[in-house]
């Protein structure tokens, strides 16, 4: 009698958990399948995103970092799953967060030939975005005259350049410097903008090449021949 007794016993508690098993699986199974949708997350903190999710029983990740304009660092910039995407309940919902704004070291590049501005702006992986050229009679011609932001830590990888072409061309008619003594047409070209280039030797100009009258511009050059003046020269 007490044998069977216990041999129900057993049969019952085992029916129970076989049961609560079946129960369990059962219940896993009806939530697995169940989804909700994800979400808006970019632009939210890691812990508005958390309690966002929490009320859908989803988890969050944060699978990195990158730089960005404009959301503020320990924003969400992207996640896995787009908003409005149903998803099963459990399931994790991966982000990247931003790292706020990359912030450029910008030198200085006043005076420098554009060329050798774009190397450096090459290697420091800063691109050029607008050039602008004006004459200029105190900077070299393709040298930089300003720059847009100005030296310093910058946001932006972009900058702006001011360039010379060089001073506007100057045409007039070629003066007369035969017979003229050195010192005195050094003087004069050097007021002109001309260059003197000087053949021989003596005192005194006797030949001279554009000649007198001819057209020149500023910044050409005449060739002077020396000698002691007319009737001596020989």
């Amino acid at each position: 009698m007490i044998r069977s007794f216990l041999k129900l016993t057993a049969y019952f508690i085992a029916f129970i958990a076989v049961g609560a098993v079946a129960a369990f699986i059962a219940y896993q199974m009806i939530n697995f399948e169940k989804t909700a949708d994800v979400p808006l997350l970019v632009g939210k903190s890691l812990t508005q995103a958390e309690e966002l999710l929490k009320k859908r029983k989803m988890f969050l990740r944060a699978d990195g970092e990158e730089h960005h304009s404009e959301i503020e660092e320990g924003h969400i910039v992207k996640q896995d799953v787009e908003p409005g995407g149903e998803i099963p309940l459990g399931t994790e919902v991966r982000v990247i967060v931003s790292k706020g704004p990359e912030v450029y070291s910008m030198p200085s590049f006043e005076g420098q030939m554009l060329k050798d501005a774009k190397l450096t702006l090459n290697n420091l992986g800063i691109k050029v975005k607008k050039i602008m050229r004006v004459h200029s009679d105190t900077v070299g011609k393709g040298r930089i005259i300003a720059q847009r932001p100005l030296p310093g830590n910058i946001e932006s990888n972009k900058i702006n350049f001011l360039v010379s072409l060089g001073s506007y061309d100057v045409s007039y008619k070629c003066p007369s410097f035969v017979n003229m003594s050195v010192d005195d047409a050094r003087i004069l070209a050097k007021k002109l903008g001309i260059e003197l280039i000087e053949q021989d030797e003596g005192s005194r100009i006797i030949f001279q090449k554009p000649e007198a009258g001819a057209i020149i511009k500023k910044g050409d050059s005449v060739e002077v021949t020396l000698g002691r003046g007319w009737g001596m020269w020989f």
